[in-house]
């Protein structure tokens, strides 16, 4: 799944429409591979249009959804002894989770919910890993081996979309841009 953004430039009316379905800015963490992390209560705020008080009265109902993918691609080269030719060689592996977040209310010393704790994904969600090409820092049988310097790794996407829902409400969180 590849995460897109569009920009729409639109005024008066229009804009005010569509502000209600844009993503809610934030500043969260979530590991897209273990599905922990935190947000802070002013994300849930500001996804909601929520002031302190209706955070502490409808903390227990908010809940978090995560999307991610990534694809790690290992190249690297052998060489026969023999004859000294080289063979590129390349392992691919693509990963990704979709689902429902577990998580606990972070609390102050007053019991006010200053945050949530992403604990884990939860039973029921999905994470795959596929694995594609030769397996990994291996060369053909004889006289071939791994040129020494020649293996390289690339991870692409990575980039983690969180939800938090609340009632039939769902807003993406997304990540605020410093200046």
């Amino acid at each position: 799944m590849k995460k897109s953004l569009a920009l729409f430039a639109m005024s008066g009316f229009a804009a005010a429409a569509l502000f209600a379905a844009t993503p809610a800015s934030a500043d969260w963490s979530v590991d897209a591979s273990t599905g922990t992390g935190f947000v802070g209560k002013g994300d849930v705020q500001n996804a909601f249009g929520w002031n302190d008080h209706d955070l502490q009265a409808n903390h227990e109902a908010v809940s978090f959804a995560l999307t991610a993918e990534s694809t790690t691609t290992t190249t690297w080269s052998c060489l026969n002894s023999k004859n000294q030719q080289t063979q590129a060689r390349w392992h691919t592996v693509t990963s990704s989770t979709t689902g429902e977040l577990l998580h606990d209310a972070r609390t102050n010393p007053q019991d006010k919910v200053t945050g949530f704790l992403l604990t884990g994904v939860a039973d029921g969600s999905s994470s795959v890993s596929e694995t594609d090409g030769q397996k990994l820092n291996t060369c053909p049988g004889g006289p071939w081996s791994i040129v020494a310097g020649s293996s390289s790794t690339t991870v692409t996407g990575g980039e983690a979309e969180l939800t938090v829902r609340f009632a039939d409400q769902a807003q993406v969180l997304t990540h605020s841009v410093a200046e």
